[in-house]
């Protein structure tokens, strides 16, 4: 191999370098997007980032269902050979901080906004709701190019996120959702722990039984 290829093998798999390629990526994309769009969608743009109405029950609710959805087919596949690549995560305090800015921030806003709002519109315009929900899911697996796996199981949390979005009409639930599911696999990653998705769970049904306790006390 040259020299050359060596340095620009380095730079591509550069922790720094692909964060901020990955930035400017959905950024740039997602921009493209908005500004394409017509001043009434635009409009209906800015309702459905709607954060004042968020029910925090419904919130729990379907972020229950994506992580059991999630948690299963994890399980699952660890009975299942697939040829898996590790994912390096970050190894320093400030790579973690750009870890959480690019997968908890930034992802969750720009790609709930080109596929959710995006796509899955576009395609609702042609088909119903399930096929859109369907295809809208497929897609926003298949173009973050993992392996298989990974694929089927953002498929199925994809799922849920496109139908609380179809009940709702409000695109701050996916984009919490999307938030909470990376801000998981960073943490789980770090703490390198197995079953940290039982204190997640423990934590998500007492947050959902508080809330419907102190609604029936109102």
């Amino acid at each position: 191999m040259k020299i050359g290829d060596m340095m620009l093998d380095e730079i591509i798999n550069n922790f720094y370098f692909g964060s901020i390629l990955f930035v400017f990526v959905i950024v740039l994309i997602a921009y493209s997007f908005v500004f394409e769009l017509k001043n009434k969608d635009k409009i209906y743009l800015k309702e459905y980032l709607n954060i004042k109405n968020i029910n925090f029950e419904i919130l729990l609710k379907y972020l229950f269902l994506s992580f059991i959805i999630r948690i299963f087919l994890e399980q699952l596949f660890t009975y299942i050979p697939f040829n898996n690549n590790d994912i390096k995560g970050p190894t320093s305090i400030f790579e973690t901080i750009v870890e959480f800015i690019t997968t908890c921030v930034f992802a969750p806003i720009f790609e709930e906004i080109i596929f959710r709002f995006g796509v899955y519109k576009k395609i609702n315009k042609k088909f119903n709701i399930i096929v859109s929900i369907i295809l809208t899911s497929i897609i926003f697996a298949v173009l973050h190019l993992y392996n298989v796996d990974g694929c089927i199981i953002l498929i199925g949390i994809s799922l849920i996120w496109n139908y609380v979005f179809y009940k709702t009409d409000n695109l701050i639930y996916p984009v919490l959702l999307h938030f909470f599911h990376n801000f998981y696999a960073l943490s789980s990653n770090l703490l390198n722990y197995s079953k940290y998705w039982y204190i997640l769970l423990i934590i998500n049904v007492f947050g959902y039984i508080f809330l419907k306790i102190k609604k029936q006390k109102n």
